[in-house]
């Protein structure tokens, strides 16, 4: 009875809560630890005890490890019985390959639900599942401790790779590094074993490379990837022609040879350009792709494809804005990844929120709600939850079957108001009058003068 009452007065909170009950399975966190950390062990503090508290700071329900610590003390029956220091002890060990393996078992296990529901948008080219692929470096984190006091630089925790579908909204495979020195591309390696056939990988120039283009062609795997001529050479096959335009160029296709050194082996692509009218603010005029995929697929198709790159962009805007993807506060690059990790797995939470969203109120509706809005009702609404109903009264949702949990989440999602939570909309941005300058002489203006400067200049 509680819980229904809640899903009319805080259906929200209700949505996440229960989401992440029925994804948080103790003994699949148990095994996963087991499986990627052989050389560590657990004794009081379990791996899954401690997802379970620092999932709300990753989703930004708690505005830090040790407020979450702090709130988890003031229970009658805390979760965690040990100290704070030790909590930090072990999230400053943990192997990342746990972290790893967590974010893709969270799409696995959500992706039954979306599949359930509405896609986020459909897939650009039928029959492939688009996989975007990026980088992301963690940024600067506070200097507690001791080696990295004597430095103003930045200490940087470390980076990433990231697999991003966005045909259902989620972060479906991770590779993290505690270094942030090391190239993007010396990483690629470790996500060649789980391309699957049929899979299209979009990237930027910087993953254009042998090793990774030969790899995912073996695997039976496409690509559309923005050309590196260093890093990938291409050797004509014929000239270009030209095949279309587009509202910002015009495109010509011509056939290429590429060749693995390593091997000898060689392959031949499609490479698609794009002429644009007005230059990239990095100044190119050109922007060429290369795929091999089949003759069907228009060279305009391919060029929507790869436009289509940026959603993993967006994603990581939203993951970093809207929920707490980066603790300024962990030095430790593996906490400081255990934490990002999390942040993927909220953020793969949320889309199964907005499928349900989606299946309640149907797509148009949906897809005007506000990432920002969202997560910060959620945010007010989950500490509400978590305050009134006890983990007993949670247990239920464990044993539900994905299709049944599904369609309690679209009922509940009825409930949710989407008013509040639109997005609002402006117009186009408009260039500036006078291009603003900096004044060498003055470090900063007082903002009460320059208003009556202007006053007086009307």
């Amino acid at each position: 009875m509680a819980i229904c009452q809640h899903c009319q007065a805080v259906p929200l909170g209700v949505l996440v809560r229960g989401t992440l009950e029925w994804l948080l399975d103790e003994q699949m966190l148990t095994q996963l630890f087991l499986d990627n950390a052989p050389d560590q062990y657990e004794r009081e503090l379990t791996f899954a005890v401690m997802v379970k508290l620092l999932i709300q700071v990753a989703a930004g329900t708690r505005k830090s490890v040790f407020a979450a610590f702090t709130k988890d003390q003031e229970l009658d029956s805390p979760s965690i019985t040990t100290t704070y220091q030790a909590l930090y002890g072990k999230m400053g060990r943990l192997n990342p390959a746990v972290s790893e393996a967590f974010v893709r078992h969270s799409a696995d296990k959500l992706g039954l639900l979306l599949h359930d529901m509405p896609p986020a948008m459909d897939e650009p080219i039928p029959g492939y599942r688009m996989r975007v692929l990026d980088g992301n470096v963690l940024t600067g984190t506070d200097h507690r401790l001791k080696p990295l006091r004597r430095w103003l630089n930045a200490c940087l925790p470390g980076k990433s790779l990231v697999v991003y579908e966005p045909r259902l909204g989620l972060v479906t495979d991770l590779v993290l590094c505690a270094d942030a020195y090391t190239q993007e591309r010396a990483l690629v390696g470790n996500l060649l074993p789980r391309v699957c056939a049929n899979d299209l990988w979009v990237a930027d120039r910087n993953f254009c490379t042998t090793r990774f283009v030969f790899g995912v062609l073996e695997q039976q795997g496409f690509v559309v990837i923005r050309q590196h001529r260093r890093n990938l050479p291409c050797q004509p096959l014929g000239r270009a022609r030209k095949c279309g335009e587009t509202s910002t160029g015009v495109l010509y296709e011509q056939r290429v040879q590429v060749t693995d050194p390593t091997t000898g082996a060689t392959r031949t692509l499609r490479r698609v350009e794009l002429r644009l009218f007005e230059k990239t603010r990095d100044g190119d005029r050109t922007l060429a792709v290369l795929t091999n995929l089949p003759e069907t697929i228009s060279a305009l198709q391919i060029a929507e494809v790869y436009r289509q790159r940026w959603t993993i962009e967006k994603h990581f805007q939203f993951i970093t804005e809207s929920l707490h993807c980066e603790i300024p506060g962990l030095g430790k690059p593996r906490a400081a990844l255990l934490m990002f990790a999390l942040a993927l797995v909220a953020g793969n939470a949320l889309a199964v929120v907005r499928g349900s969203l989606r299946a309640a109120h149907g797509q148009q509706a949906a897809a005007e709600v506000s990432n920002y809005y969202l997560a910060d009702e959620i945010a007010g609404d989950y500490r509400a939850v978590m305050k009134y109903l006890s983990p007993d009264q949670w247990l239920g949702w464990r044993d539900l079957s994905a299709p049944s949990m599904a369609q309690l989440l679209t009922t509940i999602a009825a409930f949710v108001r989407l008013r509040g939570l639109t997005r609002n909309q402006r117009g186009p941005k408009k260039p500036p009058v006078v291009k603003p300058v900096y004044d060498k002489k003055h470090k900063h203006y007082s903002t009460a003068r320059l208003l009556e400067e202007a006053e007086d200049s009307c």
